[in-house]
């Protein structure tokens, strides 16, 4: 059955032929001719319309949870110089901003608390907490007040505009006005030991070190970190237990986050911790990379697009021979052992503590 352009073609043939039908061999092939080219491009046409419509029409590859559909939904707000955008919206005269849609553009991880009235924001645990109808947000477990409280609308975490550059100021580069925030790739930092191996202090064997108190003075009148062996020996009996961001205590969730199993294992050992991993960074004394014990708190970023490579994202322990066990995502899921002499972790490595 012919198309409508092969009709078209055969009437403009034909008419084509009326007109020119004493003039012999050469109008014949001029017509031939004709048909060829107008259904060839004809065809393209409609390839062209066709291939149009199946890109418009058929969905992206997904991933998984909450975070993937939020990535997906803000693919069109990238623009072409590279920008992220975030309209915002007018409610009783006030402008607010979408703060899911905010942090998720950063390239954090979101999800709402269980009763459905917080946002959860961080990398491989909770950073920032918003709570609807408050005022106060919960950030690396300091309170932050803003003008006005959240508003949960239609599935969305609702914080004045105004109120951005407090919340998020630290996480990423942006600009604010009167109608939207418009987010910037980060400049990446150059770290030129990003291609230097971990290693186990020389002053002091990984390997053989007696696990007999939680606190061990060594002869260069440095304290281990706690419970040194002894922390590792009761670290390696999670192995497995499932990830979960923003974790409950163990004791009632049977999950961990990253640093909630910092903590948990640290107060087993009678030491007190903060819950997140930018509040356990603050504690300690710096050590560097080829200098590690077991025990030492290893601190890394999270990489994204328009986040800042300079703040905590993860944490781990490190149990000697350039090995440290944590509570992570990926690249498993779950409390597992990782080594870290791999790029990734070199790459994303921040500082290592050791309390003391």
């Amino acid at each position: 059955m012919p198309t409508p352009c092969q009709e078209g073609a055969g009437r403009q043939m034909a008419g084509t032929w009326r007109r020119g039908q004493g003039r012999g061999a050469l109008a014949l092939l001029l017509i031939l001719l004709l048909i060829s080219a107008s259904v060839a491009g004809c065809g393209e046409r409609q390839n062209a319309n066709h291939d149009g419509r199946q890109q418009a029409n058929t969905p992206g590859q997904k991933g998984t949870g909450r975070q993937s559909a939020l990535e997906e939904n803000n693919a069109e707000h990238l623009l072409e110089l590279g920008r992220a955008i975030v309209p915002f919206e007018k409610l009783d005269g006030q402008t607010y901003a979408d703060a899911e849609k905010m942090a998720g553009l950063i390239g954090f991880h979101t999800e709402y608390s269980e009763d459905g009235k917080s946002l959860l924001i961080g990398d491989h645990d909770v950073v920032m907490t918003i709570t609807d109808q408050s005022r106060e947000v919960v950030k690396e477990e300091r309170t932050l007040t803003m003008s006005k409280p959240a508003r949960l609308m239609d599935g969305r975490m609702l914080v004045p505009s105004n109120e951005l550059k407090k919340l998020f100021g630290d996480e990423a580069v942006f600009t604010v006005d009167a109608v939207q925030a418009a987010i910037f790739p980060k400049p990446q930092r150059e770290d030129t030991a990003a291609s230097q191996d971990f290693a186990d202090d020389p002053a002091v064997r990984a390997e053989g070190r007696k696990a007999h108190a939680p606190w061990t003075a060594h002869g260069d009148g440095d304290a281990s970190s706690p419970a040194g062996a002894e922390l590792i020996k009761e670290a390696k009996r999670y192995l497995g237990v499932k990830y979960q961001f923003g974790a409950a205590h163990y004791a009632t969730s049977k999950r961990f986050d990253c640093s909630s199993f910092v903590q948990y294992l640290f107060a087993k050992q009678g030491v007190d911790m903060p819950r997140t991993a930018r509040a356990q960074a603050r504690l300690g004394k710096e050590v560097a990379r080829d200098k590690l014990r077991q025990g030492d708190l290893l601190y890394f970023y999270v990489p994204g697009r328009f986040k800042n490579d300079t703040t905590v994202g993860h944490v781990g322990i490190y149990i000697g021979n350039q090995q440290m066990i944590h509570a992570s995502p990926l690249p498993q899921d779950g409390v597992q052992i990782t080594d870290i002499n791999k790029p990734y972790w070199k790459e994303t490595f921040l500082f290592a503590k050791r309390i003391s």
